[in-house]
């Protein structure tokens, strides 16, 4: 059995075991796993998932232990000196890759800590190319140097596809997006 899936490490930039559910032990032990992972392999960066409290809290309504989470992950990231990034990862439905419960909530989110923005993620739901640009552009206004690493990707606005970008995020925004941030072009 390989430890870390082909999907999981991307031009040394690795993510993070992932749980799809509220916040438990599990989300804990995979996160010290996967920064184990990052430290053995030298991995550029881990990327976490944001957890489920703070990103739908009127769904899951214990936000301390979505906070909790958190400290715990800073903690690892100060204490092993990695890049630890948190990404905007609203539940999708499985199989389908469909919103579950809307986008995520930024308000909940801790302007203290590094982000990964997933542009793939951002996109979901927007009725528009147009107002996908502008929720991208909204992001990176409200939490600009709080960005640090990008996940790209596009969709048809409904299931998360990983398309490479093409007609929702044009050369101008990607150029402005990317700017003095590390990315990828998520697969």
């Amino acid at each position: 059995m390989e430890i870390i899936a082909k999907n999981q490490l991307q031009e040394r930039h690795l993510h993070a075991y992932t749980e799809y559910a509220d916040t438990s032990l599990r989300h804990y032990l995979k996160l010290a796993l996967s920064i184990v992972v990052c430290i053995c392999i030298r991995a550029k960066s881990v990327t976490v998932h944001l957890p489920l409290e703070l990103q739908h809290p009127k769904v899951y309504k214990n936000l301390d232990r979505g906070s909790h989470f958190i400290d715990f992950g800073e903690f690892l990231k100060k204490t092993f000196g990695i890049n630890l990034y948190w990404e905007n990862a609203p539940l999708l439905n499985y199989g389908t890759w469909n919103l579950k419960f809307g986008q995520t909530e930024w308000i909940r989110i801790s302007k203290k800590i590094d982000i990964c923005l997933d542009t793939g993620h951002l996109i979901l739901g927007a009725k528009s190319a147009t107002l996908a640009r502008k929720r991208i552009l909204k992001v990176i206004t409200e939490r600009g140097n709080q960005i640090k690493h990008l996940h790209i990707s596009e969709n048809d606005f409904v299931y998360d596809q990983h398309k490479r970008p093409k007609k929702i995020i044009t050369k101008k925004l990607l150029k402005v997006i990317t700017k003095n941030r590390t990315f990828i072009y998520e697969r």
